[in-house]
């Protein structure tokens, strides 16, 4: 596992993330960037990360000035691509709680810009509470079209005065019948434990695999700095190890089945673990780090589905054996 994060970690998603803010996670609420005025020179773009988690702004061979949200500086990328974040601001210190929640009585205003260097390629990236929900309750949105509320980030590129504007959006909930595709699977494995026993250990196994490859996927679809944690990859990572070694065991020995069976039902029991703590990308209209979002709202509730009858099965057939 830790050769596996490793290998992730290094690849190319150079991003500074300021403020420690909310990581990406799956939400029902979106920001989309309407307009941009006047219009972004040629090398400099500005984006949305995470569905409304974060603001991203690239410059190459530009001077971008963000500002903060009592229009002081707040950050800087220079013409060479240095960024740098104002430590004298107010805003500085607010972005370290998703919903702004600090203690800045000690804090003191500096007059001037303190800067510090967080980056040299350009890119910044900072959790903007000016584009996301303020408030872990849903919010109320104002027309039909899920309008919560509108949104500006003023900056200025080259000494020029420039507006992000956009708005922030409530999105329909995905639907509850995903949860469908866990209990075919539930029955499907069921049907295995009686009749196939090395198919369904197998069974287990392939899919632990599918959720190696969908959480690796998910785990590198975002940039560096707003990553989710891995749960998806880890826990299936673990699951595969488990199953594998389920797998050798059942072919090389028949007398400790019952061993067998209790190492397969852990890994049933790591399973389950996993799709209770990715529960919420079922139904969440924003599933981070992946385009395909149909596939992890499949894979979970067949994750959670297998592994149920993987760890019950292991039980109950241990506790049999005892008993005879």
């Amino acid at each position: 596992m830790r050769l596996i994060l490793g290998l992730l970690s290094v690849l190319p998603f150079p991003v500074q993330h300021v403020g420690s803010g909310d990581s990406v996670q799956p939400r029902d609420t979106a920001s989309v960037i309407q307009s941009v005025e006047p219009a972004l020179p040629d090398g400099v773009t500005v984006n949305i990360v995470g569905s409304d988690t974060f603001v991203r702004v690239r410059s190459i061979g530009h001077d971008v000035m963000i500002t903060g949200y009592q229009n002081e500086p707040y950050m800087h990328v220079t013409t060479t691509g240095d960024v740098f974040v104002n430590d004298g601001s107010l805003t500085t210190i607010i972005n370290g709680n998703q919903y702004g929640n600090v203690d800045a009585n000690s804090f003191v205003e500096s007059p001037n810009p303190v800067w510090r260097k967080i980056g040299s390629d350009g890119t910044a990236m900072w959790h903007d509470h000016r584009v996301h929900w303020m408030s872990p309750k849903r919010p109320a949105p104002i027309d039909t079209i899920g309008t919560v509320v509108a949104w500006k980030v003023p900056m200025s590129v080259d000494g020029v005065a420039t507006t992000v504007s956009g708005t922030l959006f409530l999105r329909e909930k995905a639907s509850v019948l995903w949860w469908l595709a866990g209990f075919a699977a539930l029955l499907c494995a069921v049907a295995l434990s009686v009749r196939r026993r090395k198919e369904f250990f197998a069974m287990t196994f392939l899919l632990s695999m599918v959720g190696v490859v969908i959480g690796a996927l998910q785990f590198v679809g975002l940039p560096a700095g707003a990553r989710i944690t891995p749960l998806l990859l880890m826990f299936s990572t673990g699951a595969a190890v488990v199953a594998a070694i389920s797998i050798v065991m059942q072919r090389r020995s028949q007398s400790s089945q019952h061993i067998t069976m209790s190492v397969n039902a852990g890994a049933g029991a790591t399973l389950v673990v996993c799709a209770w703590l990715c529960a919420d990308q079922v139904r969440a209209a924003y599933v981070p780090g992946i385009d395909q979002e149909w596939l992890v709202r499949i894979l979970i509730p067949v994750v959670l589905g297998i592994g149920f009858v993987a760890m019950i099965d292991g039980v109950m057939r241990i506790v049999r054996n005892t008993i005879d």
